[in-house]
């Protein structure tokens, strides 16, 4: 008889891992609380316009070829990959713009009339992210640390001083350019890590290296494609999947989980579970009381990062100016990033992020009409911003900026509006005081350091997904499938 694995949750840890075992053998029943899969990576149908829930972008599309690789399948036939030109526009708090591409002489024309030089700089800042991604794909990402004797190696510990792990980012940043516009350039995107240049380790800088020289993938169909084809694959090869099941504790037996029993009360019996479910969320909730409380106290101690704010925004006209992808930066980031992150309060004058997708995939839009998903980043529930007081005068702050920024008279051009707090984070997804991207990713919180892909407490109970090894993101998730289904199979 095959062994039976039971996943709890559909999002594109779960699905994944699920396709993984049941190609080797197991058979594998998936458990998902919503009547989409995805979790957050998922589409959403708003009259007349197309939303991604969640992600707006792939990046490291070498992670998804392998999944299907792995398995005997090719991704090409099952999902188109439309390549967005430029990557993104960034508008700066004095109104300039960068148009970042994986075009290299056009970045160091535009590079250069910023600030003298940096054309150069942005080869060798390249050069050296290339070198840290590979290091850090290769000696820690990818594996699986079982103890920290396997992380904290001779050779591990040579990689991390060659690649100044514990050098912030933004110091590393502004070794190479001057001007705070560029150096802005290359370190936001650790918001959606949940943190703050200045407390992101220097290996972050591999983010602008993916997205220039892999570059920056959108999905025919919107991102909730890839995690429909993974629902195709998976029942393809055997996996039984079923949505509005949701999973009310899990049960055990001495050291080994039994199974899990449904809020209906049905019993789904399994000779391994693996939690899908937010980590935190599943310790807290669904794991047996005397099994996780030592885990819940460590739990507390973590740091949850950051939310976001969402718009969706249907409009009945098109704005010329925006890409597929844009982001407004603030006019002061420290005070932005200190609102955030430090002072935990929603920031006066927000970085906004734009996805216009119906720029690179029609199918996204009406004709001659725009679906805008608009997203600012904002602490995760803390007592501090009450949501159903705030949200309303948050979201006119948000079109004020985006109609200061070229986007006139925003607000008579909606015809179609949806509003997603921290708030509905929390109770859509489960996801620990509503955070959007997983728990942080700062030094304390990568590696081995991270919440463990099996549980101390439990032989048999395994973990995939944002808040735990190797990290949040698409292909980090995906990747992480990849982690447990190895820790499974050695286990059994």
């Amino acid at each position: 008889m095959k062994k039976t694995a039971v996943v709890v949750g559909a999002g594109l840890g779960g699905l994944s891992t699920a396709i993984r075992l049941q190609h080797a053998g197991w058979q594998v029943t998936v458990l998902e609380k919503n009547h989409q899969v995805g979790g957050r990576c998922r589409t959403v149908q708003q009259d007349e316009f197309v939303f991604d829930a969640g992600p707006t972008l792939l990046l490291m599309p070498d992670v998804l070829h392998s999944l299907f690789r792995s398995v005997g399948r090719e991704l090409d036939d099952y999902l188109e990959l439309l390549r967005c030109r430029p990557n993104y526009r960034l508008t700066f708090g004095d109104g300039s713009r960068l148009d970042v591409s994986s075009d290299m002489d056009s970045m160091s024309d535009q590079l250069d009339a910023i600030e003298p030089g940096s054309g150069d700089s942005l080869r060798r800042y390249l050069a050296d992210a290339g070198y840290k991604y590979r290091v850090a794909r290769k000696r820690f990402v990818e594996r699986n640390f079982r103890h920290w004797s396997e992380f904290l190696t001779l050779q591990n510990l040579y990689f991390m001083q060659k690649t100044h792990t514990l050098r912030n980012l933004d110091s590393h940043v502004r070794s190479y350019f001057r001007d705070p516009r560029l150096a802005l350039a290359f370190t936001f995107q650790t918001m959606y890590l949940g943190l703050a240049p200045h407390d992101a380790p220097s290996v972050y800088s591999l983010l602008p290296y993916t997205e220039m020289v892999e570059g920056i993938w959108h999905p025919r169909g919107g991102m909730g494609r890839i995690s429909e084809v993974l629902l195709d694959l998976a029942t393809e090869l055997g996996a039984a999947v079923e949505t509005s099941v949701e999973v009310s504790r899990v049960t055990s037996q001495g050291r080994r989980v039994t199974g899990v029993e449904t809020l209906d009360g049905r019993l789904v019996a399994g000779d391994v579970l693996v939690m899908n479910a937010d980590l935190p969320y599943a310790y807290r909730h669904l794991l047996p009381g005397d099994r996780s409380r030592r885990s819940v106290r460590r739990l507390n101690k973590l740091d949850y990062g950051s939310s976001a704010f969402l718009l969706y925004l249907g409009l009945d006209r098109r704005y010329p100016d925006l890409v597929h992808h844009n982001a407004f930066l603030s006019t002061d980031p420290t005070e932005n990033f200190d609102a955030i992150f430090r002072r935990k309060e929603l920031p006066v004058d927000p970085s906004i992020y734009v996805c216009a997708a119906g720029r690179t995939d029609p199918s996204m839009a009406p004709v001659e009409k725009d679906a805008l998903y608009v997203l600012v980043p904002v602490s995760a529930l803390n007592g501090n911003i009450r949501w159903e007081r705030d949200a309303g005068a948050f979201r006119d702050r948000i079109l004020d900026k985006l109609e200061s920024s070229g986007l006139s008279d925003l607000r008579e051009h909606i015809v179609s509006e949806r509003v997603f707090t921290p708030e509905d984070f929390a109770t859509t997804y489960n996801t620990a005081r509503g955070n959007a991207f997983g728990i942080s990713h700062g030094f304390w919180q990568i590696g081995y350091m991270r919440p463990g892909n099996k549980a101390s407490e439990l032989d048999n109970l395994y973990f995939v997904g944002a808040s735990t090894v190797p990290g949040g993101g698409v292909p980090m998730v995906v990747i992480g499938s990849k982690l447990v289904a190895e820790r499974v199979r050695e286990d059994a």
